[in-house]
């Protein structure tokens, strides 16, 4: 075996180590960039004022942007008659169905807060002006031991 392998192998680790894991290309507007966008601008809400908001507002349309195969794997999702299930690919086509009025009040959520804020950003620029991301997602509402089905 050739003597110079360990340190052929440490340079190698230590270049992909110090390499960044996703070049950000310049001049592009990444996700990330976007999803920060997206929560400087939007509401949020805790999972204590979520339930809140779900008790005392029937006009209130919750919707958990997962996919269906989503809901399944996370075990579900949170009990709540408002509760609609429209994923995320859907949003811009199937929202106005749920919502007829620009002042329908809205709250969007997901697994983990990690697309609910881009949903929310896109149904503020839809025209909807009551609209709100519960950004701890269906994870921490279970974790909370809150009704799910």
């Amino acid at each position: 075996m050739n003597k110079r392998f360990p340190h052929v192998v440490a340079v190698a680790l230590a270049c992909f180590v110090l390499m960044p894991a996703h070049a950000e290309p310049e001049g592009i507007t990444t996700g990330k960039m976007l999803q920060a966008q997206a929560e400087a601008r939007i509401e949020t809400l805790t999972t204590e004022a979520l339930k809140k908001e779900i008790d005392g507002n029937p006009d209130l349309v919750l919707i958990d942007i997962r996919m269906p195969s989503e809901i399944e794997k996370m075990g579900g999702q949170i009990d709540a008659t408002q509760n609609e299930n429209v994923p995320r690919g859907w949003l811009e086509h199937r929202v106005t169905r749920l919502a007829q009025s620009k002042d329908t009040p809205i709250v969007v959520y997901c697994g983990a807060g990690v697309r609910s804020p881009l949903a929310a950003q896109t149904l503020m620029d839809m025209g909807y002006t009551n609209v709100r991301d519960y950004p701890a997602g269906f994870l921490a509402w279970r974790e909370a031991g809150l009704a799910v089905k």
